[in-house]
């Protein structure tokens, strides 16, 4: 399993994609220790702040490399060994609560099978069964549950959990450790009796001088009780032969007695924050009941105090400081369910754990009473992961269930072992088949996870013999800050050295103020002041600053300032290979001359991505009014900009939000006669909002039956109706100037007048014939102005995902226009169909993902999505 998900070669680490999420920190932290020098120590992810992440786990792996293994023999060594210890501590709790090793050997074994429910409507797709052993051999993914909730599509309730979190399974056995020690000291309690004379004589022993022995102890069979475990019977047997010559021990003596292992176990527990705080969590909640439940309620306090001496240092470390984000409200009930109503969350924990919960009732009547308090102590883990949010990151509360199961697989194990010793007329054979046909309805899902841990695909990341690597090791130090990519993983964290703010969603779930790194990043990719920016890389801490593609074409920074970094700072390493990857320095003092440079264009056809003047986020909407004045949807933005004929930017119209004349992402725009604007808004606010020329709001349209959801395109007809495409409803509709709707057509699918995500419609103002755009059934479709359909023509170059295929008529040449942002072109036709040709601007000018069309003055407008500009082609 281990290695199957996580190994090296050739310099490079191969991680299993359902664990690269999770080992981007993790390997990163564990870099840091190993070649880097990570004291005090910071998050890789997001630094400038104290960790809040437990770590230990992997500052232990980290030692192993530098005591020469690579990282993945260093990590895997330690996390086989800490499940093995953890599976081997299961068996002996096992074995110690119910006095029987099958018991403990079964619920070790159960571990790997978690029992939900999910392998059913898997099975139930499949047409034979011959067909369902050919999807499991060939299974990739984990099976996802029958639920919408979060995380329950990763394969949440299954062995993938210990695969990402290597740590896991270490805590859990300590946990587990400390509570085979409370149970043999639970177990050899003796009862109270009454006061007797004192006595020379030897005293005999008595089956019932022991609590949980004659009534309390799990049987060999259906009738007969079973004796103490060797170890408890020697404890007895010891403290029979002291009885004999000595008088009996006083409460105080056995207090004294007992209370260094109680303090020890303390320590154990104490230690677990750092390891893993969930865990620590989960034992202060269950040993809470324990001590509720049980005698030995001083010795108990002992360990609480010794555990919360040593722990609270630590969670306070982790909990606090400067950078910490607004924690949530301590109680919330539901764990990640949308409405948690009783009924829903018996459902849920139904579900996930499937058929054990019958073998757990089943086991709560033969137990005893010990078995029984213990199970309610351990069953606060559920009330746990259910009534309280201890970070941001509510699906981190699965920990909680995890660690219940486990112990409650002992439960199961019991069970089973009990009814396939139950006589019955005689004979044993009903409960051995009862007990078989349980188990085969356990393990299902089990199995079927085991494949998908070795068919998923691997993402590789070299950790050694790499030019950036070296270059790393040896011009930097191991305590250097870099203004990077915000990445899962990369080179430079393989050298040991962090990054100011890697993935969002590390940072996040740990507890950091994300938001304000948000600012804080986007302000030193943009900002266009030097002295600002030294001043900002300063004082977080940053020596280096990487520019990469990521950087300079993603989808966070709109205006990357890369000009200012090559203006003023010094460039230290280059190369093409690591995604046109360069790397400035950032000097001890301010560099000479510092002044602002230039803000961006306010031109549409230069364009630029951002949210200043004439730049844009991903718009898609076009149109041109009859002054030819060009209009812009400029969708991220939430804004229509307004620019003259010669490109110059004029006005912006609207603000985000979702008011009268506000946008939230407007899409199609089109103009009537007299010079009035509609936009199709899609989500969130799914609506058509009729403006004035100068933006004042006139109208808003929410759509006929159902409403709108998220309307794309709008057409004018020469009469002035508006035709609307009601993508999400896969329909057109038609208005007059008023908003009455007068016709609506289309459903979902492949037949004649049938639409699969229509994406634009286009009316003839000569024939009144309306056009639909149906790029993922690969066709346009012509119909009259009431929506009887006509005929279709075939586009084989549309049908891929690619963008928002938009269409443009010139009835006065009888030419239609047709954007293919997959092929960066638009298509040409005439009015009955006939393929003339294609369309793209002469060079250097090229079309990037072209996703509106517009004519006007013998003049192709073309929008360009992914290139933040509008071309204009002579026709």
């Amino acid at each position: 399993m281990m290695f199957a998900s996580f190994n090296s070669s050739g310099g490079k680490l191969r991680i299993a994609n359902p664990e690269y999420s999770d080992f981007g920190p993790n390997t990163a932290i564990m870099q840091s220790f190993a070649v880097g020098h990570n004291f005090p120590t910071e998050y890789p992810h997001f630094s400038g702040d104290r960790i809040r992440y437990h770590f230990l786990f992997y500052f232990q792996a980290g030692n192993l490399e530098v005591l020469g293994l690579d990282p993945a023999w260093s990590l895997n060594l330690l996390s086989i060994t800490t499940l093995v210890a953890m599976l081997v501590l299961v068996m002996v709790l096992g074995q110690v609560l119910f006095d029987s090793r099958a018991v403990g050997r079964l619920g070790s074994l159960l571990f790997f099978f978690f029992g939900s429910l999910s392998y059913i409507p898997f099975l139930q797709k499949q047409i034979s069964v011959r067909a369902a052993l050919q999807a499991i051999m060939h299974q990739r993914e984990y099976l996802p549950t029958v639920f919408p909730y979060r995380g329950e599509l990763w394969g949440t309730w299954s062995q993938v959990t210990y695969l990402n979190q290597r740590h896991f399974a270490s805590a859990i056995g300590i946990l587990l450790l400390v509570l085979v020690f409370l149970v043999i000291h639970y177990r050899t309690l003796p009862v109270k009796q009454t006061k007797a004379p004192t006595s020379l004589n030897p005293v005999t022993s008595d089956p019932h001088a022991v609590l949980e022995t004659a009534s309390d102890i799990a049987s060999n069979d259906a009738t007969q009780p079973e004796q103490l475990p060797e170890a408890a019977a020697e404890m007895l047997s010891g403290s029979v032969a002291i009885e004999a010559t000595q008088p009996a021990v006083s409460a105080s003596e056995t207090f004294r007695a007992t209370l260094p292992g109680f303090v020890f176990s303390g320590v154990l527990l104490g230690l677990l924050p750092m390891w893993n705080s969930a865990v620590f969590i989960a034992a202060a909640a269950g040993l809470g009941l324990l001590f509720l439940l049980f005698p030995l309620r001083m010795q108990m306090l002992a360990l609480a105090i010794t555990a919360g001496v040593i722990a609270l240092p630590q969670m306070l470390y982790l909990s606090t400081g400067s950078g910490r984000a607004q924690m949530p409200k301590l109680l919330h009930w539901g764990y990640t369910l949308d409405h948690p109503t009783a009924a829903n969350v018996a459902k849920y924990l139904g579900f996930t754990f499937g058929f054990k919960w019958l073998l757990i009732a089943l086991a709560l009547v033969f137990a005893t009473s010990l078995q029984r308090r213990l199970f309610l102590a351990v069953s606060s883990l559920i009330l746990v992961a259910f009534s309280f949010q201890f970070t941001i990151e509510t699906l981190a509360n699965q920990k909680f269930l995890h660690l219940w199961v486990i112990i409650a697989n002992l439960f199961v194990a019991f069970a089973l072992w009990r009814l396939w010793r139950l006589s019955l007329g005689g004979t044993t054979l009903p409960g051995k088949f009862l007990a078989t046909v349980l188990f085969l309805l356990i393990i299902p899902g089990g199995v079927i996870d085991f494949f998908p841990i070795h068919n998923t695909g691997w993402s590789e990341v070299t950790y050694r013999n790499d030019p950036l690597i070296d270059w790393l090791k040896k011009e930097t130090t191991p305590r250097d800050i870099f203004l990077t990519d915000r990445f899962v993983n990369h080179p430079i964290l393989m050298a040991g050295r962090r990054v100011l703010y890697g993935w969002p969603y590390y940072g996040w779930s740990a507890g950091y103020n994300a938001s304000k790194h948000d600012r804080l990043y986007t302000e030193l990719f943009e900002s266009k002041d030097p002295w600002k920016v030294y001043h900002l890389l300063k004082e977080n801490g940053i020596s280096y600053v990487a520019y990469d593609n990521a950087v300079r074409q993603g989808q966070f920074i709109k205006r990357p300032n890369q000009e200012l970094y090559a203006t003023y700072f010094p460039k230290v390493f280059e190369d093409s290979r690591y995604n046109g990857l360069i790397i400035y320095k950032v000097p001890d003092t301010p560099p000479p001359r510092l002044s602002s440079l230039p803000e961006g264009v306010s031109n549409v056809f230069e364009g630029g991505r951002g949210t200043g003047k004439g730049e844009f986020d991903l718009p898609t909407g076009l149109a041109v009014d009859a002054n030819g004045n060009i209009l812009v949807a400029d969708t991220g933005n939430g804004r229509i900009e307004k620019f003259s004929p010669a490109g110059t930017f004029l006005s912006t119209i609207g603000t985000k939000g979702a008011g009268h004349g506000q946008l939230g992402e407007p899409n199609g725009i089109a103009v009537d006669r007299a010079g009035n604007i509609y936009v199709a808004e899609v989500a969130p606010n799914h609506r058509v909002q009729k403006l004035a020329p100068d933006g004042t709001f006139i109208a808003e349209w929410k759509g006929p039956d159902l409403g709108f959801y998220g309307p794309r395109r709008i057409a004018i007809g020469p009469d002035d109706s508006v035709y609307v495409v009601d993508q999400g409803h896969t329909r057109i509709v038609k208005f007059s100037p008023d908003g009455q709707v007068l016709a609506v057509w289309g459903s979902k699918g492949t037949g004649d007048g049938q639409f699969d995500d229509p994406t634009s419609v286009a009316v003839d103002p000569t024939t009144n014939k309306v056009y639909v755009a149906d790029p993922i059934n690969r066709r346009i479709q012509l119909f009259d102005s009431n929506g009887k359909f006509l005929t279709k023509w075939v586009i084989p170059e549309w049908g891929r995902p690619a963008g928002f295929e938009d269409l443009a008529i010139d009835s006065k040449v009888g030419r239609l226009y047709a954007s293919s942002a997959h092929t960066d072109a638009v298509l040409i036709f005439d009015l009955n169909g006939t393929r003339l040709g294609g369309l793209t601007p002469k060079p250097p000018d090229r079309l990037q993902g072209p996703s509106a069309l517009a004519l006007a003055n013998r003049k192709l407008y073309v929008l360009n999505m992914h290139g933040n500009s509008v071309n204009a082609i002579d026709l």
